[in-house]
């Protein structure tokens, strides 16, 4: 049986390597996620390093109205230039990312030792101005913190004797920075890839064979229909294992781009890792496999096939769409739920977390299960002519 389904194996990876469409979607569609999510990283890291750690730019508005203010500034290596006549349109188009107004009374109220108040024009709807506003907010805040102390010493209080605790945050984020954010978009992109894979050849083999005519005098042949659809199968986890490959390199490639000189994007992607992944990712695989069978075989149509696989990438990625915006602990009862398990599980390794030798183990059982569950419906299908001939 094994040689026959070798034989079948052989023939659909060679008519498929001719195809210009499934080697589009097998090589050229998975470098397209990656290239964007570098793209993203290299944008935000810009923003983030244009706004911490180099010599900061600040328009002011009303520099004359507090001197004080402007000199402490520059002590703090902040550059003060004025601001535009149209403060909000221009920090609107982005001429400026923010700016700070100092009122006409400023020096007066600082004298009297009253309360002043300053403020700052921002567009929070850019990163840049974003990262720029809380620069500013923290200098301010240093800035109120010395005045303050200044004037209840000068009454003969300690300024620590007002602040009996102080806090200090510490980040056990792996490279924690802003960018590093954009790593929780990698799980639900890699699933949506890792359906999209082999789709073209399932779809081919089994509603394009069957309008071509040609399923028919195949099905003729003195062969197992197990062996047909095991041949068809393993030629479709193929392509889908190549997308899969393809799509860990462009992230690796991706990720060395982005984090080169200059960035404080710090992540890499080393070959153990995608080895990882791999592991991980192979019942999914072909569970994927399984189901675009499935499908291909009981849709009526080529078009009516491609219409409902193109669709179904959607449904394992939106578990990982949520987990960006709403993350979870991952818990043993998740590792039996295919395509779940497996976003929880590649964000872990994304992450570089520990990760836990029975979930490992309870997510490849349970997809391995539910995968092969699929394929022997797939093979069950292959058994009855009116599905096969679109009855």
């Amino acid at each position: 049986m094994w040689q026959r389904v070798l034989i079948v194996f052989k023939k659909e990876v060679m008519d498929n390597a001719r195809d210009r469409r499934s080697l589009l979607i097998a090589l050229i569609y998975p470098l397209l996620g990656p290239l964007i999510m570098g793209l993203m990283i290299v944008a935000v890291g810009k923003a983030t390093v244009s706004g911490g750690g180099q010599a900061m730019s600040l328009a002011v508005k009303g520099i004359e109205n507090g001197p004080m203010l402007v000199d402490w500034l520059a002590q703090k290596g902040v550059e003060v230039v004025p601001a535009p006549a149209d403060v909000e349109a221009a920090v609107k188009d982005g001429s400026v990312e923010v700016v700070l107004v100092i009122p006409a009374g400023f020096t007066t109220e600082m004298a009297a030792e009253t309360t002043t108040r300053l403020t700052i024009v921002v567009n929070t709807s850019r990163l840049s101005g974003f990262v720029s506003v809380n620069r500013v907010a923290s200098l301010l805040g240093v800035f109120n913190n010395e005045i303050w102390g200044q004037r209840i010493a000068s009454r003969g209080v300690a300024f620590r004797a007002l602040q009996p605790i102080e806090i200090d945050n510490i980040n056990v984020t792996s490279g924690a920075q802003i960018a590093d954010i954009l790593l929780f978009m990698v799980p639900p992109l890699f699933i949506f890839n890792l359906f999209m894979g082999g789709v073209y050849l399932a779809i081919d083999t089994t509603s394009g064979e069957r309008e071509r005519g040609s399923l028919e005098p195949l099905l003729i042949n003195p062969i197992e229909r197990s062996a047909l659809v095991f041949g068809k199968f393993l030629a479709a986890l193929l392509y889908t294992g190549i997308a899969v490959v393809v799509q860990l390199l462009a992230l690796k490639f991706a990720f060395h781009m982005a984090g080169g000189e200059g960035s404080n994007f710090t992540y890499t992607l080393g070959m153990r890792t995608i080895l990882g992944i791999i592991l991980v990712m192979l019942p999914l695989m072909m569970a994927a496999v399984a189901v675009q069978f499935i499908i291909a075989t009981i849709t009526r149509s080529f078009k009516e096939a491609q219409t409902y696989l193109g669709l179904l990438p959607l449904i394992p990625a939106i578990p990982g769409m949520v987990l960006v915006f709403a993350p979870v602990q991952a818990n043993t009862w998740m590792m039996t739920i295919p395509t779940f398990s497996q976003t929880l599980l590649l964000g872990q390794i994304l992450r570089g977390d520990t990760l836990v030798a029975a979930h490992v183990a309870i997510s490849l059982l349970a997809t391995l299960a539910f995968a092969c569950a699929l394929i022997a419906i797939a093979v069950r299908l292959y058994e009855r002519e009116e599905l096969i001939f679109g009855g």
